[in-house]
């Protein structure tokens, strides 16, 4: 995914993950590769985060006061330059606005390896409104194969320059962390926040979909997190599993 499924470009050896700056470091994008175009009536959890106005990067409402995205896309960003939107299917629409009051990180997040590549966003009031819902975290066991539902802007194909007007989603495979790791060799790692999940050659995660959610069983399971390419053979998307890092969301979404 050049970076979440969910913004990628193509940086250093097509690692994708939104580009928001010198502060936000490893950053990068991802959209949605092989996927359909969907109402965001039905996946009204989805959100979609701006930096001074412009589209960066997907996210989950947990609740209707706090967001979950990635680490790389806000990580030394001010809170004051980011809005969250919510309700709306194409980026061009306003949807529904909330400017955020706080964003946390964790002190474990590593902006090489984006180990615990995860950030809670506390919004300045509550995100409420038509085709707008909340979306709880993840509590179930999967197995290899399952499906993870993803969705997003990002781009459709590895090599386009732009993000979608039209958020997608599509269905990927979990994939087993040895075959992930083995197919990671030498050019990335795969860290104990992490699990891996494609359609190899056909659907993915992409630049621009960083940050967003990776659904299963209707339960926030994981955060897209990073790739090389999009749709590749032997380079799966890569996501920070939510179960791996709630600790530090369910602290975060007590403050």
């Amino acid at each position: 995914m050049q970076t979440a499924l969910l913004p990628l470009l193509l940086p250093l050896l097509e690692l994708w993950l939104p580009q928001v700056g010198a502060a936000s470091g490893a950053a990068a994008n991802a959209r949605i590769v092989g996927g359909t175009p969907v109402d965001i009536g039905s996946v009204p959890y989805l959100i979609n985060l701006r930096l001074n106005g412009g589209f960066i990067c997907g996210g989950a409402l947990v609740k209707p006061t706090h967001v979950i995205t990635a680490a790389h896309c806000v990580k030394g960003v001010a809170a004051s330059k980011l809005l969250v939107v919510g309700g709306a299917t194409l980026l061009s629409e306003p949807g529904v606005q909330r400017t955020v009051a706080k964003v946390y990180v964790p002190k474990s997040y590593n902006g090489r390896t984006l180990h615990y590549d995860v950030a809670v966003l506390k919004l300045t009031s509550p995100l409420t409104g038509n085709k707008i819902g909340t979306i709880g975290l993840c509590n179930s066991s999967w197995n290899v194969g399952d499906l993870v539902k993803i969705s997003g802007w990002g781009q459709v194909t590895e090599r386009s320059q732009t993000v979608s007007l039209h958020v997608r989603s599509a269905e990927v495979a979990l994939v087993s962390r040895k075959s992930c790791i083995s197919q990671y060799r030498l050019r990335g790692t795969i860290t104990s926040t992490m699990f891996c999940a494609s359609v190899p050659g056909v659907k993915d995660a992409c630049d621009g979909d960083s940050g967003g959610p990776a659904v299963y069983q209707n339960k926030l399971c994981g955060i897209v997190s990073w790739g090389i390419g999009c749709a590749q053979r032997k380079s799966p998307g890569v996501y920070t599993n939510v179960k791996t890092v709630r600790t530090f969301i369910d602290k975060a979404l007590g403050m």
